[in-house]
């Protein structure tokens, strides 16, 4: 009779284990049906076949769902916003769990990828899609990301079409300016440079042509800092003046203004003003940055 109860209570176990198992897999029809989901959305081809009439989605929401009909139109409406743009295949991670109350949902983490068609800037960012499944359909799908950089990329698109020729070209200028410095394209940056090209900073006049930039500048940085890059934070434009705010950073594998390199990381933020000319050149720049803070982060001392 003791072996019957044990056999019994070790069956028992059994099936709540294997019940426990059931309650999270990472293969499963529905997991394959969300793989399809996704190919059909890398492949343009919205099927909405696979919700349930009933179904709601919520897209950085938790009010207004879209009916299965509206989220293949907020797709498709979407499409001429970009060039390009897929679920990429960088380390998908798909899994199935059922809830204390019985819910079957399929969570994914994914990398979405795109390429905007007003200016081609590449968006990379990482998409967290969970759907819930009742008899093999999908009745609820939650799609969280986050959308600031498209989003503003979008604005300022729609900002450089309403500009004028004399911005439009300001603005070119300074995207060959910025293109220049992070690709350490010397000829390039000399293209939007006049003749007489003057760069101070902090008052003190350090090139007097495009040559000496090169050389006083971006051979210096790129010398110390091969991973050197610059980004444009923002600017205004006042008459032919060109106000920008910037950032730079870098990593010092190689010795700059006499001391060793440190290996370590910089970033220092400064403000320049830029002063353009009628035909698109520039001819001064007027930089302002705190030089002090780079040699801290760097541990050394700046140079007597």
């Amino acid at each position: 009779m003791k072996k019957l109860i044990l056999l019994g209570l070790v069956i028992a176990l059994s099936a709540a284990c294997n019940e426990q198992k059931q309650r999270y897999t990472q293969q499963s029809p529905e997991i394959e049906t969300i793989k399809t989901l996704i190919k059909n959305y890398n492949n343009k081809a919205i099927d909405i076949s696979i919700y349930a009439d009933s179904s709601k989605t919520y897209y950085n929401s938790k009010t207004d769902p879209m009916s299965p009909s509206e989220t293949k139109a907020y797709h498709e409406q979407r499409e001429h916003l970009y060039s390009s743009r897929m679920f990429t295949d960088e380390d998908p991670e798909y899994e199935m769990v059922v809830t204390d109350d019985g819910e079957t949902w399929v969570n994914c983490w994914l990398n979405w990828k795109g390429s905007l068609a007003g200016n081609e800037k590449e968006i990379d960012m990482p998409i967290h899609l969970t759907y819930q499944f009742i008899d093999g359909k999908i009745v609820r799908e939650v799609g969280m990301w986050d959308p600031t950089e498209i989003v503003l990329t979008l604005q300022a698109i729609e900002l450089e079409k309403n500009m004028s020729v004399d911005e439009k070209t300001i603005k070119t200028s300074m995207d060959i300016v910025v293109k220049a410095w992070n690709n350490n394209d010397q000829n390039l940056m000399a293209s939007v440079m006049t003749n007489n090209f003057i760069r101070t900073a902090n008052g003190v006049v350090i090139a007097n042509n495009a040559a000496e930039y090169g050389t006083n500048l971006m051979d210096l940085f790129f010398g110390s800092f091969p991973d050197f890059k610059v980004t444009l934070i923002n600017s205004a434009t006042i008459n032919n003046k060109i106000h920008i705010n910037w950032m730079c950073t870098g990593t010092n594998t190689k010795p700059y203004l006499g001391k060793d390199a440190t290996n370590r990381t910089i970033k220092t933020y400064g403000h320049s003003v830029w002063t353009i000319e009628k035909d698109g050149k520039f001819s001064r720049e007027d930089a302002f940055y705190d030089n002090l803070t780079v040699f801290q982060q760097l541990g050394t001392q700046a140079p007597k």
